[in-house]
């Protein structure tokens, strides 16, 4: 199973694309592999720092969304990409849901990371998580 597509047919002039998991750990760490790949070239990145995080929400949807919206907010804000992404807790309840993650990266270095967009924020246009025979999909549209 491919981890993520970028779709060009879908958005024109933000980033758009599919993510797959086979189940909703593997979709949520994909996506952020997207989302990261978006950005700069993954394969240059080191794992040098980490940061932690938590998330409580009452939607699937509203879970993908706050973290890959983490992703970009660490981003722009402390200037760090990441290479590892890990899910330390996932807990799904009817209308409540809790994730813990880590994700292990660096700061942004313009000579050493390939520059690809500078993502601004993830949009809810067409923002969907589906469960399908073969796990999850999620589609998702970046703002650049």
């Amino acid at each position: 199973m491919k981890k993520f597509e970028f779709r060009s047919d879908i958005a024109l002039s933000d980033c758009a694309f599919y993510a797959y998991g086979k189940n909703l750990e593997d979709l949520i760490v994909n996506a952020c592999e997207a989302v990261t790949e978006a950005m700069v070239s993954r394969e240059k990145i080191e794992a040098k720092e980490e940061k932690s995080f938590e998330i409580r929400t009452d939607s699937l949807e509203g879970l993908l969304y706050l973290v890959l919206d983490e992703i970009i907010y660490l981003k722009d804000a402390d200037q760090l990409v990441f290479c590892n992404f890990e899910i330390k807790e996932l807990e799904e309840k009817p209308k409540s849901y809790f994730l813990s993650m880590k994700l292990a990266g660096e700061k942004i270095d313009h000579d050493k990371h390939e520059s690809h967009s500078d993502v601004k924020a993830v949009t809810y246009h067409q923002f969907e998580v589906k469960k399908t025979p073969t796990g999850y999909r999620a589609s998702v549209i970046l703002d650049i």
